[in-house]
C-alpha cells in the first residue's frame, strides 16, 4: 500500500511549500544527487523523495525536519524552518520531476546515511573530472 504524504494531498500543480515542518530538504547538483541515490540504493538505505529541477540542474532530497539545523557539508545547502521549495505532485511530469517519488517508499531520506552518500559521490565526481 502506498503512503500519500500529508503535503501532497490538494497538491496539483507545482507548488511553493514551506520547509521545516514536514520536511527539510537538502539541495545538491543533479548529478552528484544521481549518484547518492545509486550509492544509497547499493547500501540497502530506504531512500525518500527526491526532486529533481530541470531548470536550474538542482535536486533535492527531502530529509526528517531538523535535519538543516545541524547539516554541515561543502555542495550543498540544506533548507529548513524558514526556507521555501517548490515541490511538485506526486507522478508529476514537467520540469520538475521526481527521481524517487513521495508515494512510492519511506517520507525522508536519513540524513547520516545521505551525508556519507554524498561526500562519496562529489569525490567521484572530482575524481572524474581530473
Amino acid at each position: 500500500m502506498q503512503h500519500s504524504p500529508t503535503w501532497t494531498r490538494n497538491l496539483s500543480e507545482p507548488k511553493l511549500l514551506a520547509a521545516g515542518e514536514d520536511w527539510d530538504a537538502v539541495r545538491v547538483s543533479a548529478d552528484v544527487a544521481v549518484r547518492a541515490v545509486r550509492d544509497l540504493e547499493a547500501r540497502g538505505v530506504p531512500v525518500g523523495p527526491v526532486l529533481h529541477d530541470l531548470c536550474s540542474e538542482q535536486a533535492y532530497f527531502l530529509t526528517p525536519p531538523g535535519t538543516a539545523q545541524d547539516w554541515e557539508q561543502d555542495g550543498t545547502r540544506a533548507l529548513g524552518s524558514g526556507s521555501w521549495v517548490v515541490l511538485a505532485p506526486p507522478e508529476w511530469d514537467g520540469l520538475l520531476r521526481w527521481v524517487r517519488d513521495p508515494t512510492d517508499g519511506p517520507a525522508h531520506t536519513p540524513a547520516d546515511d545521505l551525508a556519507a552518500a554524498l561526500a562519496d559521490a562529489m569525490a567521484t565526481a572530482e575524481e572524474a573530472a581530473r
